[in-house]
């Protein structure tokens, strides 16, 4: 995945305003992430530079984003 497609780090609040079209390709940009850092072909960790994205599932930001997009969409209409 390229750098510009990595989701980036949205509050609770900057998701509340996202239609669910936009939450849902938010969604699709975590799933491709990888897995982590170790299991990666990288020689440096961006996740330890990079707080305003997220590239790997293994961090806390992905699992707090992942966590709170789809306690937003569970409450959104034609979502289940």
């Amino acid at each position: 995945m390229s750098k510009k497609s990595k989701p980036i780090v949205l509050s609770i609040p900057e998701m509340e305003k996202k239609r669910t079209k936009e939450l849902l390709g938010y969604l699709k940009r975590l799933h491709k992430c990888e897995e982590s850092f170790e299991l990666s072909d990288l020689t440096e960790n961006p996740d330890l530079t990079d707080e305003s994205k997220v590239y790997f599932k293994q961090t806390e930001k992905w699992k707090t984003g992942y966590r709170n997009v789809k306690s937003i969409l569970k409450n959104r209409e034609n979502i289940k």
